[in-house]
C-alpha cells in the first residue's frame, strides 16, 4: 500500500501539536508527512522536525489559506491528500483509513477495496470533529451540533471543514482553490465541487479532538469572516438575506436550542450566557454579510 500524503498546517499549536503528531504517527496506514508552518515561535517547528523534514515556511503575515492549500497540493504526490491541523488530535489509530474509506465507490473496506476509482465522482472527505474536555458548554454543543452523527448537516445548505479532510487531486487540477477569500476557502471550493456535479462525503468514524474557547470577540471575528466569504459563495434571494431570516430567525432559534441544552445539563451559567453569545455571532455574522455582498454588487458589471 502506497503511503498517502498528510498535510499539516501549523501555527503555534503547542503543547497540541505534539499529541497530534504523537497519535498520527500511530497510524494503520502508512503515510508520508508534509508540513507547512506559518512563523511559530512556541516550539511547533521544533516539534514537527522530529517527525518529518519536509517543510514548508510560510512567512509572518504571510498566510493566504487557499494559496496555502493549493502549495500543499502542487508540493504533494498521490490521487488522495489528507489535510489535518496541527491541532487535531486522532482519536485511534484507524483514522486515516476511515477517512480514505469515504472515496470508496462501494462498501468502505481496506485494502481489498481501495478508496475510489478513476472516475469517482467523490471530490472531498471530511471527519468528524470532537470538543476538548476543557471546552465549554455552548462551544462544545457547537462542535456536537456540527458533526456528530452527521444528522443535522441534511438540513443545511452546505457543510465542510478542512481541518480533518482529504481531497481528489484530479478534481483541485481541474480547480484550484480561490486565493482571494480569507476565510471558508475550503466551503468555497467544495461548494463549486457540487456545483459540477461531485460528491463531498462526511465519514463520522474518522475521529480527531479539535475545539476552541473563543472570548465573544474573537467569536464576533470569526463570524464576521465567515460571514462575508458566505455573501460572496452563495446565490442569495431577498429573503434569504433579510435581516429577520439570515440574522434575527437563527438567533432565536439557537437561544432556544441553547436553553434546552442548558436545562439537560443544569448549566444555568450558560443559559445566561447564550443570548451574549449568540449576539456577538449574530452581530459578526451579519456585518460580515454585509461587507461582502456590498464587495460582490461592485464586482457586478
Amino acid at each position: 500500500m502506497n503511503p498517502v500524503c498528510v498535510v499539516m498546517r501549523a501555527h503555534n499549536d503547542m503543547p497540541l501539536v505534539a499529541e497530534t503528531l504523537r497519535r498520527l504517527s500511530t497510524q494503520s496506514r502508512p503515510f508520508t508527512l508534509v508540513a507547512f508552518d506559518n512563523a511559530s515561535t512556541d516550539g511547533t517547528l521544533e516539534e514537527i522536525r522530529k517527525y518529518t523534514d519536509r517543510i514548508h515556511h510560510v512567512p509572518a503575515g504571510a498566510y493566504v489559506p487557499g494559496r496555502v492549500l493549493n502549495q500543499a497540493m502542487a508540493a504533494t504526490e498521490g490521487e488522495f491528500v489528507v489535510f489535518l491541523n496541527s491541532d487535531c488530535t486522532p482519536q485511534n489509530d484507524g483514522m486515516l483509513d476511515a477517512l480514505l474509506a469515504g472515496f470508496a465507490d462501494g462498501p468502505p473496506g481496506s485494502a481489498d477495496n481501495p478508496p475510489g476509482s478513476a472516475d469517482s465522482k467523490v471530490a472531498a472527505v471530511f471527519g468528524r470533529q470532537m470538543p476538548r474536555p476543557d471546552c465549554r458548554a455552548l462551544m462544545a454543543k457547537d462542535t456536537d451540533d456540527t458533526y456528530g452523527d452527521g444528522v443535522r448537516q441534511r438540513f443545511w445548505r452546505h457543510c465542510f471543514s478542512m481541518a480533518l479532510s482529504a481531497v481528489r487531486r484530479t478534481v483541485w487540477e481541474q480547480m484550484p482553490f480561490q486565493e482571494d477569500l480569507q476565510y471558508s476557502e475550503d466551503i468555497d471550493w467544495t461548494w463549486r465541487a457540487r456545483q459540477r456535479g461531485y460528491e463531498i462525503r462526511y465519514v463520522a468514524d474518522a475521529m480527531v479532538m479539535h475545539s476552541h474557547n473563543y472570548t465573544l470577540r474573537q467569536f464576533y471575528k470569526r463570524h464576521f469572516g465567515e460571514g462575508r466569504a458566505e455573501a460572496q459563495i452563495f446565490e442569495w434571494t431577498p429573503w434569504e438575506r433579510s435581516l429577520v431570516r439570515y440574522s434575527l430567525m437563527p438567533y432565536v432559534r439557537q437561544v432556544a436550542s441553547d436553553w434546552k441544552y442548558c436545562a439537560a445539563k443544569l448549566r444555568v451559567d450558560q443559559a445566561l450566557y447564550s443570548p451574549f453569545m449568540r449576539m456577538a455571532q449574530l452581530a459578526g455574522r451579519r456585518r460580515g454579510f454585509s461587507a461582502g455582498w456590498r464587495e460582490v454588487n461592485k464586482q457586478r458589471p
